[in-house]
């Protein structure tokens, strides 16, 4: 833990100090009359963006062949503007993507924009300084950043980014169990009313039952009345723990009351079998899961997992009668610009572009609020093996509805709090230890881990 702070520091001198000789590698190459960047006049953040050739070079880690249709969009409706594209990963692998973007920086490449595959990378880069606040930019546009997307990226009063992509939570449901149970696809309801629908959507016995849902082994399963908050919807918040927490509670109860009723396809199965949650639902061992977006175009079917019947939509359930539904932390891709960029107003206009109109065209599910929800969906059902498989209503009311929380940047160590964290739920569920010691032991072992990155 204390290494990991280590390495973070490390890695920040690093960048510094190869970002400062970079500087002059960058100098030297802008000399070179064959630089494309060199080429283009050297705006300034106070200069205002002219119709003469600009250079903006961008880095993701998408495959380029995949990305260039979008690139050439935009330079068709800006001939002056030309886009060279630098492709961190020939996989499409974001964590190599990342790796690669941070020596390229740290060794004086001269990019203008970076996208960054989650709030942890984003904060991270933002917080050594390598991407520009955007306040101004924003406000010379003079729009409002809440009226345009349903992620707020803002990190202590800065905007270091925009967002791109959204991922958030809401629930599958097999409609034609929902239907044969005489079962309305809910629109706002409560997680006690998820276990009822849980209940009545229970059947069978033996290898053929089919539970009402399945949690799978991830930590969020163990913190689904805490992910449905606006606020304060992390394991840590701002270095407390919040394992006490009445949230936490009725998250490890509804887990247990879900256990003990039989409703729920059983955890000792689920790690004793390594259940996959994909193979539970599309076989119909389960009726109901929690998962996220990118199951959207999966419930249209697979070669792996064909849909056999009707999928709907709810919105993610609330904690108690008169609270939202649809609330669920959010996460996604971001896009910002370089601090060093000579470009910076032409480089924001691209990526207003690419994170609006840019991600309609690559249809998308994204956190740009005035996306054509209807026509996403269409596209979707488009490209579907099963098109008639996803029930279009209750998708477009979820999208359409949806409350994503305000982004709340979790802690470079989250991944050892989710494994201490589920260790000790899982003795809690599988009967090893009570309620009482689990809040008890996991609020200890998440603090010795938090006073350990200090």
């Amino acid at each position: 833990m204390k290494k990991n702070m280590f390495m973070l520091v490390l890695i920040s001198v690093l960048l510094v100090v190869l970002a400062g000789c970079g500087n002059s590698a960058a100098n030297t190459n802008n000399a070179s009359p064959n630089s494309s960047a060199s080429s283009a006049p050297e705006a300034t953040e106070e200069s205002p963006a002219t119709a003469e050739p600009v250079t903006i070079k961008v880095a993701h880690w998408s495959p380029e062949a995949d990305i260039t249709p979008i690139l050439e969009a935009y330079e068709a409706q800006h001939p002056n503007v030309t886009l060279e594209y630098v492709e961190l990963s020939d996989s499409g692998d974001s964590v190599a993507g990342m790796k690669k973007l941070d020596l390229l920086v740290a060794s004086g490449e001269d990019l203008d924009v970076a996208f960054m595959p989650g709030a942890t990378d984003y904060s991270q880069r933002a917080g050594l300084g390598l991407m520009t606040p955007l306040n101004d930019l924003i406000a010379k546009e003079a729009i409002t950043l809440s009226d345009e997307y349903s992620i707020d990226p803002t990190i202590d009063g800065n905007i270091y980014a925009l967002p791109d992509t959204l991922e958030n939570y809401f629930v599958l449901l097999n409609k034609d169990k929902l239907d044969a149970a005489g079962l309305a696809v809910p629109t706002e309801w409560t997680w006690e009313e998820y276990l009822d629908y849980a209940k009545k959507l229970t059947s069978g016995s033996g290898p053929s039952k089919t539970y009402g849902t399945y949690f799978h082994t991830w930590a969020m399963y163990w913190e689904l009345a805490l992910i449905n908050q606006a606020k304060n919807n992390n394991l840590v918040n701002e270095g407390k723990v919040n394992i006490d927490s009445p949230e936490i509670r009725q998250s490890l109860e509804l887990r247990s009351k879900a256990e003990q009723d039989q409703i729920a396809v059983p955890y000792a199965d689920t790690i004793s079998q390594k259940l996959a949650y994909r193979s539970e639902y599309f076989t119909q061992h389960a009726a109901m899961i929690v998962t996220g977006n990118w199951m959207i175009g999966s419930a249209g079917g697979s070669e792996e997992f064909p849909a056999t019947f009707t999928t709907a939509f709810a919105p993610m359930p609330s904690n108690a009668t008169g609270q939202p539904s649809g609330v669920s932390i959010a996460n996604g891709n971001y896009v910002g610009i370089l601090d060093k960029s000579k470009h910076q107003q032409e480089a924001y206009d691209f990526i207003r572009w690419y994170s609006t109109e840019g991600e309609q065209m690559q249809n998308v599910y994204s956190a740009w609020k005035k996306q054509d929800v209807d026509k996403f969906i269409a596209s979707v059902k488009e490209t579907a093996l099963s098109p008639d498989k996803i029930d279009a209503d209750s998708l477009a009311f979820v999208i359409k509805n949806a409350l994503p929380a305000p982004l709340s940047v979790p802690p470079t160590y989250q991944g050892e709090l989710e494994e201490a964290f589920t260790k000790e739920t899982e003795l809690y569920i599988l009967k090893q230890q009570d309620l009482e010691t689990t809040i008890k032991n996991a609020q200890q072992g998440l603090q010795k881990i938090v006073d350990a990155n200090k």
